[in-house]
């Protein structure tokens, strides 16, 4: 009888998971399917990458203007955006993951100011009132995506 109850809350646990996961790839529809590098956005009439769902993600050419105006020219070439920040839900209330490397990392510093993010393992995070003066900032050459967690 044990291992019936240990079954069934096994299988339980699997559909809850499988629920679950379903959920946030939903939430995550507005996430990127495909990214650009600075120049190329520069250069476009109306830059715009493709989301998940299909829909396009408009980004606002004074944001860009802004990062090439921050970013050495010779790295408009290699800065991928929009750059994604992820809510990490089992890292606790306010903690948030950016996607990247060094590159978006020295960007998001420059826009925030020097302390802003915080390395840990090779990894940069940010916290809330961070990505709220981050959004408020980049709105458009940002995305806020969730994550149960880091696997």
């Amino acid at each position: 009888m044990l291992a019936d109850i240990q079954g069934f809350e096994r299988g339980f646990i699997d559909r809850v998971s499988r629920i679950l996961a379903k959920e946030i790839e939903k939430i995550n529809d507005h996430l990127p399917r495909e990214s650009k590098t600075l120049k190329e956005l520069l250069e476009m009439d109306e830059p715009k990458v493709l989301t998940k769902s299909g829909d396009e993600l408009v980004m606002d050419k004074r944001e860009l203007e802004m990062l090439a105006s921050i970013l050495p020219a010779q790295h408009h070439d290699k800065l991928r955006l929009p750059i994604i920040i992820l809510r990490m839900i089992e890292m606790g209330d306010g903690v948030y993951m950016i996607c990247g490397g060094d590159l978006e990392v020295q960007v998001i510093n420059k826009v925030l100011g020097q302390g802003a993010v915080h390395c840990h393992d090779g990894k940069a995070f940010l916290y809330k009132p961070y990505v709220a003066a981050l959004r408020g900032k980049l709105r458009t050459t940002t995305v806020i995506g969730f994550v149960p967690s880091m696997e």
